[in-house]
C-alpha cells in the first residue's frame, strides 16, 4: 500500500486505507473515491469556463487595476480580477502589486499573466467555488500548472454546488515548489488552509482527490461551526471537557463511544471525525448509512441538503431541498420576468433596507478589504428584488435565482450607482448608530488608533453583525479580520476629523 499523509492542522498519516472497516485509517479509500456513484471524472473545458465567465447585464465600467487599464468591462469580472490580486494578510505592508498586460479585458489579461488555460481556471475557480488560486497575492506560493488545477476542479465538483462558496476568497494555492514539510511520519500533502505541497504531485490521482475532499470537509464544517456543535458531538459520541491550564480555559474532547468513529483517524478529535464522515457520506454513503445511521442522517440534513449518493440511480433521482425548491421557483420566475423588465427602474422605498440585508456580508468584507466594492452586490440585489416584487404575491425566492435569471433585468441611466450609494449611506448610518452617542463623539478625541481598536471590538459584537457571529463565532478572527476592521475604523477616524464631520459620513467616504 502507498505510504502517504495529509496535513490538516498538522496531521500525519502513516497507514494505508482500509475503509471497508470502521477501524481503517481512512473512512474511504482512494479506490472507493474512484468508484463512487456519480464521481466527477473530468475538469471543465475551456468552452465551459468561458461560458460561465460571460459578462453580466450590469452596466459596464472602465477602471485601472494593478497597472492594467480595462475598458467597458463587466463589473463582476473586474471584481474577480481585483480579488485575485488583492494581497492577503501575509503580504501586509508589501509594495502594491503592479501587473503587465496589453489586454483591456479581464479574461485576456488573466490569460496573459497566468497562461491561456490557467488564467481561465483561476477565474473560474474563484467565481464558481469561491477559492482564490492566485500565487501573486500571498507568500510562499507558486503558480499552478493547468493539469494540477484540472485535479482540483474535478474534486471541487464532487460536492453539491449549493455548498459553494464555502468562504469566498479563501486561498487554494500550491506552496512554493521545492518546499517540503517534513513531519515525524513523512511529508505533508495538503492542509485545511488549502495549501498543496510538492508531495501531492507524487501520489496517485485518486489520492490527490481524496486529500482535497477531506480538506474540503473541514472547510464545510467551519462555515457554521458544525464540527464542534453540541448536536454533532452528541450524534458522533464525543464529550466536551473544559479545563483550566495556566489560568486559561482549554477545551478537549473524549470519544466516549469509539464504535461511532468512521475511521481510526476520525478518532483524533470531533473535527477530523466530521471531515472523515463528510467524505464517507459522499463516497461510501451506502456503507455509512448501514454502519452509522445517525451520522448519515445528520449530514444528510445539515450538510448535503437531503441529496443522497447511495447508487448511480440515486444520484440522478435524489434531489436536494434546494433543487426541489428551484423547480417551483423557476415557474414563478417565468411569470414575473416580463413585468420586472418593464418596471426595472421603478424602485420601492423598501429596497434599500432589503438590499442591505442581502449584501451585509459583502459590505462587511469591503470594510475588511476582502472585497473591493459593494456595487456589484447591490446591483444584483436590486435585480433580485424587482423580480420578487413582480412575482405573484411576492412568492418568488430571490436567493434561488440564477445569474442567468438575474441577467434578464437591466437598468438604464444611473439607477445602479444611485441605488448603491443609497444602500451604502444607510449602512454607514446603521454602523454609526451601533455605537453609543458618547463613543461616536469620542472619534474627535485622543488617538485614532486607540479609538479604532475599540470601534472594531464594539462593532463586531454589535447586533448588526450578529448574523456572522451566530453562524461562526470565529468569523472576525479568521485571516486577522479584526485587525483589518480596526484599520478601516482608523481611516474612518482620520477622515471624520479631517472633515470635522459626522461619523456616519466618515464611514461612507471609506466604503467604496
Amino acid at each position: 500500500m502507498t505510504k502517504w499523509l495529509v496535513l490538516i492542522c498538522i496531521l500525519t498519516i502513516s497507514q494505508g486505507s482500509l475503509a471497508a472497516e470502521p477501524t481503517g485509517w481512512w473512512s474511504v479509500s482512494p479506490e472507493q473515491v474512484a468508484g463512487a456513484p456519480c464521481k466527477n471524472r473530468r475538469s471543465p473545458s475551456d468552452a465551459e469556463m468561458l461560458s460561465f465567465l460571460q459578462p453580466s447585464s450590469l452596466n459596464k465600467k472602465s477602471e485601472n487595476l494593478f497597472g492594467i487599464s480595462f475598458k467597458d468591462e463587466d463589473p463582476e469580472l473586474l471584481q474577480l480580477f481585483r480579488d485575485l490580486h488583492s494581497y492577503d494578510i501575509s503580504m501586509k505592508d508589501a509594495k502594491p502589486l503592479v501587473l503587465k498586460s496589453s489586454c483591456n479585458k479581464v479574461v485576456c489579461s488573466a490569460q496573459s499573466i497566468y497562461g491561456s488555460r490557467v488564467g481561465l481556471q483561476i477565474l473560474y475557480m474563484l467565481k464558481r467555488y469561491g477559492f482564490n488560486g492566485s500565487h501573486l497575492r500571498t507568500t510562499n506560493a507558486s503558480q499552478w500548472r493547468s493539469d494540477e488545477l484540472d485535479d482540483v476542479l474535478t474534486a471541487l465538483a464532487d460536492y453539491p454546488m449549493e455548498l459553494y462558496p464555502l468562504d469566498y476568497n479563501r486561498k487554494l494555492v500550491h506552496v512554493k515548489r521545492g518546499s517540503r514539510m517534513k513531519l515525524p511520519g513523512g511529508e505533508s500533502v495538503a492542509n485545511s488552509l488549502m495549501e498543496i505541497y510538492d508531495m501531492w504531485n507524487e501520489i496517485t490521482q485518486m489520492e490527490r482527490q481524496q486529500t482535497l475532499l477531506h480538506e474540503l470537509g473541514h472547510v464545510v464544517a467551519r462555515k457554521d461551526n458544525v464540527d464542534d456543535s453540541a448536536p454533532w458531538l452528541k450524534v458522533a459520541g464525543w464529550q466536551e471537557r473544559i479545563r483550566t491550564i495556566g489560568g486559561r480555559p482549554v477545551t478537549d474532547y473524549t470519544l466516549v463511544n469509539p464504535s461511532k468513529a468512521v475511521s481510526s483517524y476520525g478518532k483524533t478529535n470531533p473535527r477530523e471525525d466530521f471531515a472523515e464522515t463528510v467524505v464517507a457520506y459522499r463516497f461510501n454513503g451506502a456503507n455509512l448509512k448501514v454502519r452509522q445511521p445517525e451520522k448519515y442522517e445528520f449530514l444528510k440534513l445539515r450538510v448535503f441538503d437531503e441529496k443522497e449518493y447511495l447508487s448511480a440511480q440515486a444520484c440522478l433521482t435524489s434531489k436536494s431541498r434546494t433543487e426541489t425548491k428551484k423547480v417551483a421557483n423557476d415557474i414563478l420566475f417565468a411569470g414575473a420576468v416580463a413585468k420586472a423588465k418593464k418596471n426595472a427602474n421603478d424602485l420601492s422605498s423598501k429596497f434599500v433596507g432589503q438590499a442591505q440585508d442581502i449584501c451585509l456580508e459583502t459590505l462587511a468584507k469591503v470594510m475588511m478589504d476582502e472585497s473591493g466594492t459593494a456595487s456589484n452586490c447591490t446591483s444584483r440585489a436590486l435585480q433580485r428584488l424587482q423580480l420578487v416584487k413582480a412575482s405573484k404575491r411576492n412568492k418568488l425566492d430571490g436567493s434561488l435565482l440564477s445569474e442567468q435569471q438575474l441577467n434578464s433585468i437591466a437598468f438604464s441611466g444611473n439607477t445602479e450607482s444611485d441605488f448603491s450609494k443609497r444602500v451604502r449611506t444607510k449602512f454607514s448610518s446603521d454602523v454609526a448608530k451601533s455605537f453609543t452617542s458618547d463613543f461616536r463623539d469620542s472619534v474627535h478625541r485622543g488617538s485614532c488608533a486607540t479609538w479604532a481598536k475599540d470601534a472594531h471590538m464594539f462593532f463586531t459584537s454589535s447586533p448588526l453583525m450578529a448574523k456572522f457571529t451566530s453562524q461562526d463565532r470565529n468569523y472576525f478572527y479568521k485571516n486577522q479580520r479584526r485587525e483589518n476592521m480596526s484599520d478601516f475604523f482608523n481611516r474612518v477616524c482620520q477622515t471624520t476629523r479631517q472633515n470635522a464631520g459626522r461619523l456616519d459620513l466618515g464611514i461612507l467616504q471609506n466604503l467604496p
